[in-house]
């Protein structure tokens, strides 16, 4: 039938975001007047794409949760695609989480909006995301930093965070660690423990680890064009 054909080369189940073409051909990976949209070229997923082009694909920004290994183990798996040379931190570590810490500012701007979209939030969870969003509040570029609020405020309990994007940078800085006690106060503890998502159970975030990949942000400058 049409749905089993559908579901044996989508993988995923019919009427699910996983199973529409343009999720996973189109993938919002291009940035223009303080949004991603789809891009206009169609490609298929490919770790190795991003790891050579730092173009996040389609399947890690669904799965925000998942680091590159994961996605090319499953590539590989349901689509006899070639192995990707993933190691270091892109086999340890959520995808999303190096794009948004210590990607350059076209990759903070597409995973900050990733982390709004209903679909990915339904299948990656949303109770991990605001420590890592919040790194975004004081980020040299204003438009990442309104993306990130936008998103922030998509999440339980940000619904009415305060946040000015263009404020000076004290008062930004006073956002991220509002942002941090907000989550803090409001997370479910105990935390379950997840190295893809740098937590460490009771203790929250990894805090050791995500300054480390801060300190490794690639901060080339670029013309975020509007």
């Amino acid at each position: 039938s049409l749905r089993d054909t559908l579901t044996a080369h989508t993988k995923h189940a019919v009427g699910s975001s996983g199973s529409s073409c343009y999720n996973c051909h189109m993938p919002y990976t291009t940035y223009g007047l303080l949004k991603t949209i789809r891009s206009h070229t169609i490609s298929t997923p490919s770790v190795t794409e991003s790891i050579d082009s730092g173009r996040p694909n389609a399947c890690n920004l669904c799965h925000l949760d998942r680091s590159l290994a994961w996605t090319g183990d499953a590539l590989a798996r349901q689509y006899g695609a070639p192995a990707a040379p993933v190691s270091g931190e892109d086999q340890r570590t959520a995808a999303s989480i190096l794009w948004l810490l210590r990607g350059d500012a076209g990759q903070r701007a597409i995973v900050a909006q990733a982390m709004a979209w209903p679909p990915a939030q339904q299948v990656s969870g949303t109770g991990w995301m605001a420590p890592y969003i919040a790194q975004l509040l004081d980020d040299p570029y204003d438009a990442v930093r309104l993306i990130a609020s936008r998103s922030l405020r998509t999440l339980p309990a940000f619904g009415d965070f305060r946040y000015d994007a263009v404020a000076p940078s004290a008062l930004r800085r006073d956002a991220q660690l509002r942002a941090m006690a907000l989550w803090d106060r409001t997370r479910i503890r105990p935390v379950r423990p997840d190295p893809q998502l740098l937590l460490a159970g009771e203790a929250g975030v990894d805090v050791e680890a995500v300054l480390r990949l801060l300190k490794e942000r690639n901060t080339r400058r670029m013309l975020l064009r509007e």
